[in-house]
């Protein structure tokens, strides 16, 4: 691994660029592809995220042609002007998504691994009444991974969720928030990874939501869990194979999250990328880091 990388001077004015829109379910899938083949030690996750993402696909399609106007009322639709509520807020409405959900759970029996095989399909044989608690749990955040059960609850809660919460999302536009803001400031959830894109002499940090994908700027220097800003406090670690991907590290907190350089790969899907870069995740838990928040593959 290789040690503090300078960050570039970004100046004093503010950045808050419009947000980027999120990457197609179509180019997730070809791009886990594409890194599959070159990748072998992380093919076996990536392959399973290309075949996830096709099911969310479906999702989102399915809701895409009931149209916004299917949330009941105009009270609950979804509020962009950048109020920091939880994704709780949201209307999350059981008449739209569940219906879809018996498909979804059944499909991933199909292709989860064996470990997570029979908590499936005890929640597929399990009352509505246990499934719809499930969901909005996840959704108010009530439910919080501590323990190995939990985590295949909040994975296919977060799965299954993932497209709706795009879907909500999608029919306003994202907003950039500040450069101090951790959390979403669409949904309010967390961050799963952060993306450097050139802008001017140098590259502006975004950070990429967890839930719904929106994506907004954030300062370089500054730890997202602890608000660390100390440079001597923050450093960087690269790996060699895998010269687009980086641990950002904070000494304050042991918190780590990684981030993708799309200025050394402009091909990148930032979701897709992070969670191709499963080594620097188990060199960074060797070295004593906790990251910010784990990914689809519970890294």
């Amino acid at each position: 691994m290789e040690g503090n990388e300078p960050f570039a001077v970004l100046g004093d004015r503010p950045l808050n660029p419009e947000p980027p829109p999120r990457p197609s379910y179509a180019r997730r899938i070809q791009r886990a592809h594409d890194l599959a083949a070159g990748q072998p030690a992380a093919a076996e996750i990536l392959n399973f995220y290309a075949r996830l993402a096709f099911h969310q696909q479906h999702i989102f399609q399915s809701l895409g042609k009931k149209g916004v106007g299917a949330l009941s009322g105009a009270d609950h639709a979804p509020d962009r002007s950048g109020a920091t509520e939880p994704a709780g807020s949201w209307p999350l409405e059981m008449d739209l998504v569940f219906p879809l959900f018996a498909a979804f759970v059944r499909f991933l029996g199909e292709i989860s691994p064996a470990a997570m095989r029979d908590r499936i399909s005890s929640l597929a044989a399990s009352s509505a009444t246990q499934q719809v608690d499930l969901l909005t749990r996840f959704w108010s955040g009530g439910l919080r991974e501590e323990s190995s059960d939990t985590f295949a609850e909040c994975f296919i809660s977060l799965a299954f969720l993932q497209p709706y919460a795009e879907w909500l999302a999608q029919s306003g536009h994202g907003v950039p928030g500040t450069e101090s803001h951790a959390v979403c400031p669409v949904c309010s959830s967390e961050p799963v990874c952060a993306v450097l894109r050139d802008q001017d002499h140098g590259a502006r940090r975004s950070l990429v939501c967890s839930l719904c994908m929106n994506e907004w700027t954030y300062r370089r220097s500054l730890c997202p869990a602890c608000g660390e800003h100390r440079f001597e406090s923050l450093p960087v670690f690269a790996a060699d194979k895998i010269r687009h991907v980086r641990v950002d590290a904070c000494e304050t907190c042991h918190h780590y999250f990684k981030t993708v350089d799309m200025t050394k790969d402009g091909l990148a899907v930032p979701v897709v990328d992070e969670l191709a870069a499963v080594s620097l995740d188990l060199w960074a838990a060797g070295n004593g880091y906790k990251k910010l928040l784990p990914n689809l593959a519970g890294l």
